[in-house]
């Protein structure tokens, strides 16, 4: 619901609600940022993913990703215990890139979990006792998240790390700012945009730098031949306890990236999508 370009509530199945002020939290189908014109699709990309929650023993002890075009084209299979004789196996891609390791196979992505439950021996190819799935959209995350009378949060705006397609933490994080603000706003009555725009400006410059660099890194990552996934991960395998943590708090820097990317002179050819993203 807008009143002189102002949003001033939602229309909904069972009517309609009036509110000072309205917070967009529904993911990727952007209910509402979607027709305000907040998120630019068409310079972003779909991920995609699928997780099985299968009974049976499994020998690892922590999560376990793989980087490998068999198992899943233009992205990664994980897997993890997820209690006594059950544990969680997925395979997520992106759009672009899976396009181009996949080829003109007619797979679906059921085909690929199950490959990878059924296909190492570290775990039991139990019965399925639960299916999860999902989309997003992915870009540099540096979107307008507020209008007068609106903010949005998460997956609304592509918060999404580009690089591991993580949500959870990301979201929560944007939903933190954007509430902090909010009530700052209802406190003082001034929902507009220029008081909004200041979870907008917060999450730009603690996590724009960085979320640009991953979506670029990104784009190269997940087309990686066989021989520069292996050395990646090889890479991955001895960084520093700092470096470590500062990729899995998402802070990895540009040289973080250069010391963990297996150049060859190929991809010298993919500089032009990359510069975009930055």
């Amino acid at each position: 619901m807008t009143e002189d370009g102002r949003v001033t509530g939602v229309h909904h199945r069972g009517g309609e609600v009036s509110a000072s002020l309205v917070v967009d939290a529904t993911g990727p189908r952007r209910v509402l940022t979607d027709p305000l014109g907040l998120f630019e699709e068409r310079r972003a990309d779909r991920v995609v993913g699928k997780e099985y929650v299968v009974e049976g023993d499994h020998e690892v002890d922590s999560m376990l990703f793989r980087l490998d075009h068999d198992d899943a084209p233009g992205g990664y299979a994980w897997t993890f215990p997820a209690g006594d004789g059950v544990y969680k196996a997925g395979v997520c891609w992106f759009g672009d890139a899976h396009e181009r390791r996949a080829g003109d196979e007619d797979r679906t992505i059921d085909d690929y979990v199950r490959q990878w439950v059924e296909g190492d021996p570290r775990w039991e190819s139990g019965p399925v006792r639960a299916v999860h799935a999902g989309d997003a959209v992915v870009n540099n995350s540096v979107n307008e998240r507020a209008t007068d009378g609106l903010v949005a949060v998460g997956d609304a705006v592509s918060s999404i790390n580009p690089l591991l397609g993580e949500g959870i933490r990301p979201g929560m994080e944007s939903a933190e700012m954007a509430a902090d603000v909010a009530i700052e706003a209802l406190d003082a009555g001034d929902t507009t945009r220029e008081r909004l725009a200041a979870s907008e400006r917060r999450w730009n410059d603690r996590k724009g730098p960085y979320w640009k660099l991953h979506r670029a890194f990104a784009g190269l990552l997940y087309d990686f031949d066989a021989d520069q996934q292996d050395r990646f991960v090889r890479r991955m395998g001895s960084l520093s306890p700092a470096t470590a943590e500062r990729f899995q708090r998402y802070d990895l820097t540009l040289r973080d990236v250069v010391g963990l990317y297996p150049f060859k002179p190929g991809d010298l050819r993919k500089v032009p999508a990359v510069v975009r993203h930055l």
